[in-house]
Protein backbone atom coordinates (compact mmCIF):
# COMPACT_ATOMS: atom_id res chain seq x y z
CA UNK A 1 0.00 0.00 0.00
CA UNK A 2 1.30 3.44 -0.92
CA UNK A 3 2.43 5.64 1.96
CA UNK A 4 1.87 9.38 1.68
CA UNK A 5 4.25 11.91 3.23
CA UNK A 6 3.21 15.58 3.12
CA UNK A 7 5.71 18.36 3.76
CA UNK A 8 3.65 21.42 4.68
CA UNK A 9 4.28 24.87 6.10
CA UNK A 10 2.56 28.19 5.52
CA UNK A 11 5.89 30.01 5.35
CA UNK A 12 8.31 29.87 2.42
CA UNK A 13 12.02 29.21 2.73
CA UNK A 14 11.83 26.65 5.51
CA UNK A 15 13.26 23.73 3.54
CA UNK A 16 10.13 21.97 2.26
CA UNK A 17 11.51 21.29 -1.22
CA UNK A 18 14.95 20.26 0.03
CA UNK A 19 13.36 17.95 2.63
CA UNK A 20 11.14 16.46 -0.10
CA UNK A 21 14.11 15.88 -2.42
CA UNK A 22 16.22 14.36 0.36
CA UNK A 23 13.43 11.94 1.33
CA UNK A 24 12.89 11.03 -2.32
CA UNK A 25 16.61 10.35 -2.85
CA UNK A 26 16.85 8.32 0.38
CA UNK A 27 13.82 6.17 -0.46
CA UNK A 28 15.02 5.54 -4.03
CA UNK A 29 18.47 4.67 -2.66
CA UNK A 30 16.73 2.16 -0.35
CA UNK A 31 15.01 0.54 -3.35
CA UNK A 32 11.54 2.07 -3.13
CA UNK A 33 9.52 3.67 -5.91
CA UNK A 34 8.66 7.29 -5.16
CA UNK A 35 6.53 10.01 -6.70
CA UNK A 36 7.30 13.60 -5.72
CA UNK A 37 4.30 15.87 -6.30
CA UNK A 38 4.00 19.64 -6.08
CA UNK A 39 0.91 21.83 -6.18
CA UNK A 40 0.69 21.81 -9.99
CA UNK A 41 0.28 18.04 -10.07
CA UNK A 42 -1.78 17.85 -6.87
CA UNK A 43 -4.60 19.78 -8.52
CA UNK A 44 -4.86 17.05 -11.18
CA UNK A 45 -4.55 13.95 -8.99
CA UNK A 46 -6.49 12.63 -6.03
CA UNK A 47 -5.03 10.64 -3.12
CA UNK A 48 -7.79 8.08 -3.71
CA UNK A 49 -6.23 7.12 -7.06
CA UNK A 50 -4.39 3.82 -6.86
CA UNK A 51 -0.66 4.22 -7.20
CA UNK A 52 1.97 1.69 -8.19
CA UNK A 53 4.55 3.49 -6.08
CA UNK A 54 5.67 2.74 -2.56
CA UNK A 55 5.69 6.40 -1.48
CA UNK A 56 4.11 9.65 -2.59
CA UNK A 57 5.81 12.78 -1.25
CA UNK A 58 3.84 16.02 -1.31
CA UNK A 59 5.93 19.19 -1.57
CA UNK A 60 3.35 21.90 -0.89
CA UNK A 61 4.33 25.49 -1.62
CA UNK A 62 3.39 28.12 0.98
CA UNK A 63 0.89 29.74 -1.41
CA UNK A 64 -0.83 26.37 -1.74
CA UNK A 65 -1.05 25.84 2.01
CA UNK A 66 -4.32 24.25 2.99
CA UNK A 67 -6.19 24.68 -0.26
CA UNK A 68 -9.10 22.30 -0.71
CA UNK A 69 -6.96 19.90 -2.77
CA UNK A 70 -4.05 19.97 -0.32
CA UNK A 71 -6.50 19.27 2.51
CA UNK A 72 -7.41 16.00 0.74
CA UNK A 73 -3.74 14.99 0.63
CA UNK A 74 -3.11 15.98 4.25
CA UNK A 75 -6.13 13.92 5.32
CA UNK A 76 -4.76 10.91 3.42
CA UNK A 77 -1.17 11.30 4.68
CA UNK A 78 0.63 8.74 6.80
CA UNK A 79 3.16 11.35 7.93
CA UNK A 80 3.00 15.15 8.08
CA UNK A 81 6.33 16.99 8.20
CA UNK A 82 6.85 20.65 9.07
CA UNK A 83 10.34 22.03 8.36
CA UNK A 84 11.68 24.63 10.80
CA UNK A 85 14.43 27.07 9.78
CA UNK A 86 15.90 30.27 11.22
CA UNK A 87 13.11 32.81 11.22
CA UNK A 88 11.24 34.59 13.96
CA UNK A 89 8.04 34.13 11.93
CA UNK A 90 8.48 30.36 12.26
CA UNK A 91 6.94 30.21 15.72
CA UNK A 92 3.71 31.97 14.72
CA UNK A 93 3.42 29.92 11.55
CA UNK A 94 4.27 26.67 13.35
CA UNK A 95 1.28 26.87 15.70
CA UNK A 96 -1.09 27.54 12.80
CA UNK A 97 0.41 24.76 10.70
CA UNK A 98 0.41 22.11 13.44
CA UNK A 99 -3.13 23.00 14.54
CA UNK A 100 -4.44 22.84 10.98
CA UNK A 101 -2.68 19.53 10.25
CA UNK A 102 -4.03 18.00 13.48
CA UNK A 103 -7.51 19.23 12.65
CA UNK A 104 -7.36 17.62 9.19
CA UNK A 105 -5.61 14.40 10.17
CA UNK A 106 -5.12 13.34 13.78
CA UNK A 107 -4.10 9.78 12.83
CA UNK A 108 -0.89 10.53 10.97
CA UNK A 109 2.60 10.62 12.45
CA UNK A 110 3.81 14.23 12.76
CA UNK A 111 7.40 15.39 12.61
CA UNK A 112 9.33 18.62 12.94
CA UNK A 113 12.39 18.63 10.68
CA UNK A 114 15.02 21.19 11.68
CA UNK A 115 16.65 22.67 8.59
CA UNK A 116 18.22 25.76 10.17
CA UNK A 117 21.84 26.36 11.13
CA UNK A 118 22.11 24.61 14.47
CA UNK A 119 25.09 26.81 15.40
CA UNK A 120 23.17 30.10 15.32
CA UNK A 121 21.75 31.64 18.49
CA UNK A 122 18.46 32.43 16.76
CA UNK A 123 18.05 28.81 15.69
CA UNK A 124 18.79 27.52 19.19
CA UNK A 125 16.20 29.93 20.60
CA UNK A 126 13.62 28.84 18.02
CA UNK A 127 14.38 25.15 18.61
CA UNK A 128 13.92 25.62 22.37
CA UNK A 129 10.55 27.31 21.85
CA UNK A 130 9.45 24.65 19.37
CA UNK A 131 10.35 21.92 21.87
CA UNK A 132 8.22 23.67 24.51
CA UNK A 133 5.29 23.92 22.09
CA UNK A 134 5.38 20.24 21.16
CA UNK A 135 6.14 18.87 24.63
CA UNK A 136 3.63 16.19 25.56
CA UNK A 137 2.59 15.59 21.94
CA UNK A 138 3.47 12.69 19.65
CA UNK A 139 5.42 15.00 17.33
CA UNK A 140 8.94 13.74 16.67
CA UNK A 141 11.98 15.90 15.92
CA UNK A 142 14.77 15.28 13.41
CA UNK A 143 17.67 17.61 12.57
CA UNK A 144 18.82 17.56 8.93
CA UNK A 145 20.70 20.85 8.70
CA UNK A 146 23.15 20.74 5.77
CA UNK A 147 26.25 22.98 6.00
CA UNK A 148 26.99 22.94 2.27
CA UNK A 149 29.26 25.36 0.42
CA UNK A 150 27.33 26.64 -2.57
CA UNK A 151 28.55 27.96 -5.90
CA UNK A 152 27.02 31.33 -6.78
CA UNK A 153 26.62 30.23 -10.40
CA UNK A 154 24.23 27.38 -9.49
CA UNK A 155 20.52 27.66 -10.20
CA UNK A 156 18.00 27.18 -7.38
CA UNK A 157 17.35 23.66 -8.66
CA UNK A 158 21.08 22.83 -8.60
CA UNK A 159 21.36 24.22 -5.07
CA UNK A 160 18.42 22.10 -3.91
CA UNK A 161 19.91 18.98 -5.54
CA UNK A 162 23.33 19.54 -3.91
CA UNK A 163 21.83 20.10 -0.47
CA UNK A 164 19.48 17.11 -0.80
CA UNK A 165 22.38 14.88 -1.89
CA UNK A 166 24.44 16.05 1.08
CA UNK A 167 21.56 15.33 3.47
CA UNK A 168 21.12 11.80 2.09
CA UNK A 169 24.87 11.14 2.35
CA UNK A 170 25.56 12.76 5.72
CA UNK A 171 22.18 12.48 7.47
CA UNK A 172 21.25 8.93 6.48
CA UNK A 173 20.61 7.90 10.09
CA UNK A 174 18.31 10.90 10.71
CA UNK A 175 16.32 10.22 7.53
CA UNK A 176 16.06 6.53 8.48
CA UNK A 177 14.69 7.44 11.92
CA UNK A 178 12.12 9.70 10.31
CA UNK A 179 11.01 7.03 7.83
CA UNK A 180 10.96 4.23 10.43
CA UNK A 181 8.28 6.15 12.29
CA UNK A 182 5.84 5.99 9.39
Amino acid sequence: MTKIISIVDIKGGTGKSITSLALQKKLIQDGFTVELLNEGVLEMVSPAVESNTDYVIIDASPGFAFSEKLNEWVQASDMLITPVAESTFVLKALNSTINKMSELNNKSRNAIVYTGNRNSELFQEIKGEVQQKIEGTNIMEVDIFAPVLLDESWSNQEIQQHIASYIVKEMDQELSILLQNL
